[in-house]
């Protein structure tokens, strides 16, 4: 049998795994981010390093941006959005905070995250109601946000190749709603794919596989992500229909989907939640998703009291599929 890194590695050169993957084993999100700010150090209250400032509360999964933002009106942008100076920055001690040094790169691939896409560092800036208003305003001045800060972004990930070396890059920007996207996809194809593409290709342009992360439900784009952006994973919700989508994309994308453990709070709240229905919730989403290959299960926001279940569930089902 292969490594579990070679098993990662296959499935994300689109080729069929020997056997499941999980996100944890061989290969390691590396989390938390404290060495360089796209966020608040540690993912924590604090600010960032363009001066955002961003609030966290004890048991929250992630931090936001608020209460004051810095920009007011979209127009202004060129005077009041201050890149960083990657070039001054101590890249060394960066990646010595991020435990780089101490990655055990025989036994995983090293998947790094890049917070703050182009449409979610504007809503840091603007609050999330301004920035989509702006998207329709002022669609020019949006526009040349993106592409500058699309041009940030590569000199960002010039830095992080350079002192973290990762296998994939894992870029965040979430686009999507519980039901829908945030805007309309005229609106993405227009402002936001672009730049997007202009990143992907960066990534791809020194050996990095690139992962799209995207909350919410962006299904009404994904073959156009796969097809023109050429992104090599998704790592997405389960809210999109992903069987459906696997038929459309094929084996051109990986699909890392968290477990759908909204499904679990809504048995709970109903008080209907056991742990068998927990683990037949686990066990039937697996067996749909990996069909075909293509797939990656990952742990976001799961209890402690579900995590033993959640995993005995995987390595049952490891041991049915792809033989």
């Amino acid at each position: 049998m292969i490594s579990k890194k070679e098993n990662a590695l296959k499935l994300y050169r689109h080729e069929m795994p020997e056997f499941l993957p999980i996100m944890g084993e061989g290969i390691i999100n590396n989390v938390p981010v404290s060495g360089y700010l796209e966020r608040a150090a540690g993912g924590r209250d604090g600010y960032d390093w363009f001066g955002v400032h961003w609030m966290w509360k004890e048991g929250e999964p992630a931090p936001v941006p608020g209460p004051d933002f810095l920009l007011k009106d979209i127009a202004d942008w060129r005077e009041v959005v201050k890149f960083p100076d990657l070039e001054q920055f101590d890249w060394e001690q960066a990646a010595k905070k991020d435990r780089i040094l101490e990655f055990n790169r025989s036994d995983a691939l090293l998947y790094q995250m890049i917070h703050n896409g182009i449409f979610e560092r504007l809503h840091t800036f603007m609050g999330f109601e301004d920035a989509l208003c702006a998207l329709l305003t002022d669609p020019d001045e949006v526009k040349e946000f993106f592409e500058a800060m699309a041009d940030y972004k590569c000199r960002l990930i010039d830095k992080i190749a350079e002192y973290y070396r990762p296998d994939i890059i894992c870029y965040h920007d979430d686009w999507g709603t519980q039901r829908a996207l945030f805007f309309a996809p005229e609106v993405w194809r227009e402002l936001i794919k672009e730049p997007t593409r202009k990143i992907v290709e960066h990534v791809h342009s020194k050996g990095i596989l690139f992962e799209l992360h995207s909350c919410g439900n962006i299904q009404d784009l994904i073959p156009e992500i796969v097809d023109d952006l050429k992104v090599d994973g998704l790592n997405i919700m389960k809210l999109n229909d992903i069987p459906r989508m696997k038929k459309l994309t094929g084996t051109k994308v990986v699909y890392n989907v968290y477990f759908d453990t909204q499904k679990l709070d809504v048995m709970e709240s109903a008080g209907t939640l056991t742990e068998r229905a927990v683990r037949e919730s686990i066990r039937e989403e697996i067996m749909e998703l990996s069909e075909g290959g293509c797939y990656i299960p990952a742990l976001l926001l799961v209890r402690p009291e579900w995590t033993d279940i959640i995993m005995d569930e995987y390595e049952s089902c490891r041991e049915k599929l792809y033989k």
